[in-house]
């Protein structure tokens, strides 16, 4: 679809008018260059002066970078003024060092046929025979959303947004194919030149495309050239044995990003057992198809969002929906034909956009293998309203076996590409597509995905429970404990993975010692660091992950030694949400930290409570303390001397350092742990807890 006939009318920062042919637009687009860095000053926006600002992720020289780009107004253009680097390690660029950095990211000067795509690519002999029935998947639908007894239509409207309180980012789901199963071994490569394969026609008619009007795709003519080498073909299996043919994007190494429905359908019996990726996959006039580097099928993980898992196998869904349509696919051994890999930009309001994948059918050319691409603008209901929903919507024609395929921004200033988001669904016409936004909703798992390596899959998983400020040993005076908490009556254990605090990197993964039921035990992170499934190089600081088999909650500890404080550092994703039971509350045996516990009765009427007092090494109840009457919005101070008194309870006798205390008594209102630090005269709350669950 031309952007100028386009319904959007909106103009965006950084957007250019793209009149003309596509080709012109898209596939003449000379090689990306620098920006203008003449008003390059990050002293000239340290203090939030910039116009606008960019979010960007992206794999380079095989390390994930992801960094902000402030720009400012000079005569009404946007000139770059600083770059601040975030990973792998914080720092704001100066400008030379700004200059090195984006001559890498855009790999300025490289040869497109030498450093971008090997002289010898990785041509490859398949490792199995290709599946000859292979169908190409469907363009997904919009569905109506349910009409109200009024006339009305439903809650959420093709222009509506979703209710703000269920937009919680995405969860994540995955099939680590390494320990469920066999997989396809991976290729050989061999520098033979091109891999030359003669088309196969599908065995079964699929459906024709609606498109009306002027059909203005056209064929990119040398996918060996960057960006379209990061474009790729690709065939996924399924349980029920049927093989469909989507699009996919390199984003790095061992990465592709495509729709979640091309990697998960119910219906066809869940993941999916295999996939096989042919980066810059085309066609010849003649209908022979050319894999210039081979295929790439040694599978390592399929991963989709938890969310989607659940919906997966329809035909149709609400547009709010489709936020859910992601999914990467992740490979033992690393793509080696090229150097540069599709950058992500998070929140891009750029248009026009082009959409560039493998659709099955395009006028004139059935079935079609090669790399076809479409520019047009954003359209106005996407504009208006689905940016809420984190989904786009663009003027660009498509049909079966687009599903997946990247839409691309151009930035007019300096001819880079840049990966914005994916196609799901096709309007009724097919002449208007969208898919997810890669936006901050959904940056955490995007950032996630683009950054796994094989190592990280080593060093454990990094889903779970996400905590971040875990001092590392090489710490001299302060030292972190890890506490957890089994609320439930079976015993288990904890797994936590330690990742380094700059880069987001994996290192290993430490798995805990038997926890009782209502038991808590508390480690050095030197403990962990010793122990772990791995040896690794120490950080300094440490974010981890944490994953129990047993509801609880954890806390992050840290100990000071110069002036012998303790503070509850316990930041995390999911904060804990009973607030009627507390851990590893000081006994009187800890003379110099005694515990206050704070009953507080927000209800209107007052309330009778009986605490149940634990062993926090072995979980055993050891006593109960009647509180007895809490007037309505009133609070009653408990010194750790009182319970143990009311309670009978001698800790000497049972060896108990540690209570954890929970209320046998529903009521409306909340504990509190206060600790007072005796020798630095202060006293600290250690409340604050996490969520932690299977």
């Amino acid at each position: 679809m031309n952007p100028c006939l386009s319904r959007a009318a909106a103009t965006f920062f950084l957007v250019s008018a793209v009149c003309g042919s596509f080709g012109a637009a898209a596939q003449s687009t000379p090689a990306p260059h620098l920006p203008d860095l003449s008003l390059y000053d990050c002293a000239s926006v340290s203090a939030g002066t910039a116009a606008s600002t960019r979010h960007i992720g992206q794999v380079i020289k095989g390390r994930y970078s992801e960094w902000n780009e402030f720009y400012v107004l000079s005569n009404g253009e946007p000139r770059l003024a600083c770059v601040g680097l975030m990973r792998p390690s914080p720092k704001q660029l100066n400008r030379t060092e700004a200059a090195a950095f984006l001559t890498d990211a855009f790999a300025v000067g490289a040869s497109s046929t030498l450093n971008r795509a090997q002289a010898a690519p990785e041509a490859a002999v398949p490792a199995d025979p290709e599946p000859q029935n292979v169908q190409p998947e469907p363009l997904k639908r919009l569905r109506k959303p349910p009409v109200s007894g009024d006339g009305s239509t439903g809650a959420e409207k093709k222009s509506g947004t979703p209710d703000p309180s269920s937009d919680q980012p995405p969860v994540p789901a995955t099939k680590d194919f390494g320990t469920e199963g066999a997989v396809v071994a991976p290729s050989k490569e061999r520098a033979t030149g091109l891999a030359v394969q003669p088309a196969i026609a599908p065995a079964s008619k699929y459906e024709m495309p609606a498109t009306v009007g002027v059909e203005d795709r056209e064929q990119i003519p040398n996918a060996q050239t960057y960006p379209w080498n990061t474009m790729a073909y690709l065939e996924v299996t399924y349980p029920a044995g049927n093989t469909f043919r989507c699009s996919a994007t390199l984003v790095s190494p061992y990465v592709v990003l495509t729709a979640g429905h091309c990697v998960h359908n119910k219906t066809r019996g869940g993941y999916i057992t295999s996939a096989r990726v042919y980066p810059g996959q085309n066609q010849t006039s003649d209908g022979v198809r050319i894999r210039p580097y081979g295929v790439k099928s040694d599978l390592q993980q399929a991963q989709t969002t938890q969310e989607w898992t659940q919906i997966s196998g329809e035909d149709s869904y609400l547009v709010a929906q489709y936020r859910y349509d992601l999914a990467a696919i992740e490979f033992k051994t690393p793509f080696t034909h090229t150097s540069t890999f599709m950058p992500v930009i998070y929140s891009s309001t750029g248009s026009p956009i082009t959409n560039a994948g493998y659709p099955a059918e395009v006028a004139g050319h059935d079935p079609s293998y090669g790399l076809w691409a479409d520019t047009g603008g954003e359209t106005s209901d996407s504009f208006s309203s689905l940016r809420f929903s984190h989904v786009r919507e663009f003027a660009v024609d498509a049909s079966a076996g687009d599903s997946g395929s990247a839409f691309l921004y151009a930035d007019p200033a300096t001819g880079q590409r840049y990966l914005v988001g994916s196609l799901s669904y096709g309007e009724d016409l097919d002449d208007e597509t969208g898919g997810p936004w890669y936006d901050s909703w959904n940056q955490a798992l995007i950032s996630g995905w683009v950054s796994w390596t094989p190592s990280v899959a080593a060093a454990g998983s990094v889903s779970g429970l996400r905590v971040a400020s875990i001092f590392g040993s090489t710490q001299a005076n302060l030292v972190s404990y890890l506490r957890f908490y089994n609320a439930g009556n079976n015993t288990g254990t904890v797994d936590v993975t330690l990742a380094d605090y700059t880069t987001g990197n994996a290192l290993a993964t430490w798995t805990s010692p038997s926890l009782p039921g209502h038991s808590s035990k508390q480690f050095s992170i030197a403990e962990v660091e010793n122990n772990a499934n791995t040896t690794f190089n120490k950080s300094l600081v440490y974010s981890i992950s944490v994953r129990p088999t047993f509801s609880g909650s954890f806390q992050n500890i840290l100990w000071r030694k110069v002036d012998a404080t303790i503070t509850n550092l316990s930041t995390c994703d999911v904060p804990a949400t009973d607030q009627t039971a507390l851990m590893n509350v000081h006994t009187s045996l800890l003379a110099g930290y005694p515990s206050v516990v704070v009953i507080h009765n927000t209800s209107t009427n007052s309330v009778s409570l009986t605490l149940g007092i634990y062993h926090q090494q072995t979980g055993q109840r050891l006593g109960t303390y009647p509180t007895g009457q809490i007037p309505a919005n009133g609070q009653q101070l408990l010194t750790i001397q009182t319970i143990e008194a009311g309670a009978g309870i001698t800790p000497a006798a049972s060896g108990a350092y540690h209570y954890n205390i929970k209320s046998d008594t529903a009521f409306t209102g909340y504990l509190q742990h206060l600790l007072n630090n005796q020798a630095a005269g202060m006293t600290t709350d250690m409340t604050e807890a996490c969520a932690m669950s299977p």
